[in-house]
């Protein structure tokens, strides 16, 4: 429904009159290193000539002038020499604000690559994966432990809203299933259940420096008996982002991961968009690299490789281990995928190598887990 009601107010929107000093566009960094995927609306062309960040009103009304774009450090964020302070997005609708009233700029387009507009109000999404089976081997002996599999589901809700003061606000309530077949020779539950809430909050991107810092308490265990310390974990972020031009950014920041063991990982790297067809993400825990195909059936078609490090954490009851243990599960995945949006609606399908997988008790031991394959696909609106 919700989404039904976005395409509609899309469509209905096309036809709202605005002048260049109408809009500003609130650019975020990064959404947790995700890569940026700038959708072409249908009622509107794509150029790959077109100026960095060229921005055009939905109803296609104003023309970009010859040789001038959109520069996210100067001007306040106000397109093409605009005052500063011509819009307000904090101001209510009818005032002379936000025409949208708070909720996602519809039609925006232009660049594939560039800085990506905040999408305020509610989206969702829901992801799927499969590993199938694979050898384990039992730490640290290296006694074959028999085999491991692992179906996932993943449903994570976001708001984000803008605040007085500037700074945007994000809030997003997850869900995640974790599926366990075996290993035979190693106690372990069937299933695992994490319910956590991503709280956010950071500075518009639309200047050189822009700030992103992040908290994420969660709870997750099996569920099979009453919670122990060991079910909470708290995780934070902090990063400062610089684009000193429209072809680079750069990020410096750290996060602190709460599992079995205490993990402090640089959030940190590159981004480097030298067109409107391709874009690196150099970064780390999450990397990746697309390449746009253009716009297919009325939906824009990107193909991608990614590069992810993870470490989950659930507290579990294990036969033989006194108490309530605790279990975290490393990896490295490697995956190639495509993914189309229409603006609405987005959905993505991929597959690769999990690499490197290893299974941690806080009681002691474990498992390894041999390189495998797995495939994931998904649904954003």
């Amino acid at each position: 429904m919700k989404a039904s009601l976005l395409c509609l107010a899309t469509v209905l929107s096309a036809g709202i009159s605005l002048n260049a000093a109408d809009v500003t566009t609130i650019y975020t960094p990064a959404e947790d290193f995700d890569a940026v995927f700038r959708a072409q609306s249908p009622p509107q062309t794509y150029e790959e000539t077109a100026p960095f960040g060229t921005t055009v009103p939905p109803n296609g009304s104003y023309t970009v002038p010859e040789g001038q774009a959109f520069d996210p450090n100067a001007g306040g964020g106000n397109l093409y020499g605009a005052p500063s302070g011509a819009y307000d997005p904090f101001l209510t609708p009818g005032a002379g604000g936000d025409p949208y009233g708070g909720q996602p700029m519809p039609g925006y387009s232009g660049a594939v690559n560039g800085p990506q507009p905040y999408r305020f109000g509610w989206s969702s999404r829901y992801e799927f994966g499969f590993m199938p089976k694979s050898r384990t081997y039992v730490a640290p002996t290296g006694a074959p432990g028999g085999n491991f599999s692992q179906i996932e589901t993943d449903i994570d809700l976001n708001y984000k809203t803008p605040m007085r003061n500037g700074w945007i606000f994000g809030f997003s309530p997850e869900f995640d299933y974790r599926g366990w077949d075996g290993p035979q020779t190693v106690s372990l539950p069937g299933k695992g259940f994490r319910f956590g809430t991503d709280l956010e909050l950071s500075t518009p991107a639309n200047g050189l420096w822009s700030v992103q810092l992040g908290f994420t308490p969660s709870l997750g265990s099996d569920f099979s008996k009453s919670l122990s310390s060991n079910a909470w974990m708290f995780d934070a972020r902090a990063v400062l982002f610089f684009r000193p031009s429209e072809t680079w950014m750069f990020a410096a920041g750290a996060a602190y991961w709460d599992r079995v063991g205490d993990y402090v990982i640089p959030y940190a790297g590159v981004v480097w968009t030298p067109n409107d067809l391709w874009e690196v993400r150099a970064m780390f825990p999450k990397a990746r690299v697309s390449r746009f195909l253009g716009d297919m059936g009325g939906k824009s078609v990107w193909v991608y490789g990614s590069f992810e490090y993870d470490i989950e954490a659930y507290q579990v009851e294990r036969v033989g281990v006194a108490g309530r243990d605790q279990v975290e599960f490393k990896d490295y995945v490697m995956m190639l995928g495509i993914r189309s949006d229409n603006g609405c609606r987005s959905l993505f399908l991929e597959a690769g190598g999990i690499l490197k997988r290893e299974a941690d008790f806080k009681s002691g031991g474990g498992f390894d887990i041999k390189d495998g394959f797995i495939a994931r696909f998904g649904v954003q609106f």
